[in-house]
């Protein structure tokens, strides 16, 4: 048989969990999930379970051979590149799933479920000591070597660590119970549920990653199945091949989104409803978003900074390595430029930084100083410019009280996530196209995948950079970008001051 080209390509996810008569968790709830990324849930049932929004009667698990049976009919049309596993009612299942075949090669993302819940005045009742919960706790114990995200609870994390880790006392600090499932294998971990003031706070970790995500929290109370929910999406996002820090970006925002719009069946009872999600190809310039970014951040710190804005609009943004260069551009009306050295250090470095700053003020330019933030605030530069892997090593807040501006590359979800968060003077995205300047592991995105961005971005001017030049400068600047940056475009013209003086009436159109 065969289909139709027209027909939409979608990516598959399959779940392995239990079936909720009332549609509120579980399978339901992941299929639900799913839809809303346009990936399509596939589901192995290990539980048809008896249950309402107020009570949990009974666990009913399927026979291990119905089990078995469902896995091998999933295998025999292996359309899944992850795993999402929920509910596992007993070791049996667990030592059958790790054992068949179709668990090779697979993303492998498990939100533990320890007992029975049930949603009680809005509250999420468990009772982790019961035989049915033991029994829960070595079925983890199985799956857990496999797992490549791990999304408990904080209470679940609790249960876990004291039950199967080699820890006596279980840690409150959120970084040491992740650490503590990196020790049993576990590659990712997201401990959700961490609460501040008005605040829903989770913490990711890997073995070289930690960041937490953070949005308003919402008190209708609908939150039976939410787990699940978040465990889905982020199953759902590496199915379109997002990498793990993006996934549950990605995830977190949907969740923000959904529990703005719950609705309700009767007073009592309801759930979130999932907006379609615009991946980057489906946004428009000015179209409104169904999501915002959550917040994200290493420490409390970067979520109070405030840097000083830029002037006016940034327009055409050269990137140079010498102070000559400068020299050449600026007397052309250039508003804004950065320094990037790679080759000089100590007295040379300081010298022609000073230079820069010297000429920038003398045509009243915005100089950004790459990388160097000490000495652009002992040269008393303009701006830095900083990308996302010298965030963690900068003292931000020095910047900011240094009277500088800050400039922050970003290039994913994460990366812009963190970025907002840190409310920068200005966030540069890119690549937009392919560049000769930097080998980045980022896939371009064209100026269609702009718009996105820009709606994301409307608090702060967005420079687009990479690969822009010749036709693309017209597209480019279309999308709603504040400013363009460019390097080999101008620094390897043949006639560099002409093609600069040119973008700049290109942009003055």
């Amino acid at each position: 048989m065969s289909f139709s080209q027209e027909a939409e390509k979608k990516s598959a996810v399959l779940s392995v969990s239990a079936h909720d008569p009332l549609g509120m968790a579980g399978i339901a709830m992941d299929q639900r999930a799913l839809a809303s990324l346009g990936v399509h849930c596939a589901s192995c049932i290990t539980a048809n379970t008896a249950q309402n929004q107020h009570n949990f009667y009974q666990l009913n698990p399927v026979p291990i051979d119905v089990f078995v049976s469902q896995l091998d009919a999933l295998h025999a049309q292996d359309i899944f590149s992850v795993i999402k596993i929920g509910m596992i009612a007993n070791p049996d299942q667990a030592m059958a799933l790790v054992s068949h075949p179709i668990f090779l090669n697979k993303t492998i993302i498990l939100d533990p479920v320890l007992a029975a819940t049930s949603e009680s005045d809005g509250e999420h009742q468990t009772n982790p000591h019961t035989e049915t919960s033991n029994t829960r706790f070595l079925a983890l114990s199985i799956l857990l070597p496999y797992v490549d995200l791990l999304t408990p609870n904080f209470d679940e994390a609790h249960y876990l660590i004291s039950q199967l880790g080699e820890h006596t006392n279980v840690s409150e600090l959120v970084n040491e119970r992740a650490l503590a499932f990196h020790d049993m294998g576990v590659k990712h971990v997201l401990l959700k549920g961490g609460h501040s003031q008005h605040m829903a706070r989770d913490f990711y970790s890997s073995k070289t990653q930690q960041f937490y995500l953070e949005h308003d929290e919402y008190s209708h109370g609908f939150n039976r199945g939410t787990g699940c929910a978040m465990a889905a999406l982020i199953a759902g996002a590496i199915a379109l091949n997002y990498d793990m820090a993006d996934a549950v970006v990605i995830a977190k925002s949907q969740m923000q989104s959904a529990w703005q719009h719950p609705f309700n069946i009767d007073e009592e009872t309801g759930s979130l409803t999932f907006s379609a999600w615009q991946h980057n190809k489906d946004a428009h310039l000015n179209a409104p978003l169904h999501h915002q970014l959550p917040k994200v951040y290493l420490n409390a710190v970067e979520t109070d900074l405030r840097f000083l804005p830029c002037q006016a609009t940034l327009g055409v943004y050269p990137i140079v390595d010498r102070a000559a260069w400068l020299a050449r551009l600026l007397p052309l009306g250039i508003r804004v430029i950065q320094l990037r050295i790679k080759d000089l250090h100590g007295v040379e470095l300081k010298q022609e930084i000073q230079k820069s700053i010297a000429l920038a003020e003398q045509y009243d330019c915005q100089l950004f100083i790459n990388d160097y933030w000490q000495l652009a605030i002992e040269c008393g530069a303009y701006g830095v410019h900083l990308g996302q892997e010298d965030i963690d090593e900068a003292d931000l807040t020095a910047i900011a009280n240094g009277g500088l501006r800050l400039g922050l590359s970003s290039h994913c979800f994460y990366e812009v996530a963190r970025a907002k968060t840190i409310k920068p003077s200005y966030i540069a995205f890119g690549p937009v196209y392919a560049t000769q300047t930097k080998d980045m592991p980022w896939v371009p995105q064209g100026e269609t995948g702009l718009p996105y961005w820009r709606a994301q971005l409307t608090d702060f001017p967005l420079v687009a950079i990479g690969g822009i030049h010749g036709e693309r400068f017209e597209k480019v600047k279309a999308q709603g970008v504040n400013s363009i940056a460019m390097i080999s475009a101008i620094t390897q013209a043949e006639n560099p001051e002409q093609v600069c003086r040119d973008f700049i009436e290109r942009w003055n159109i």
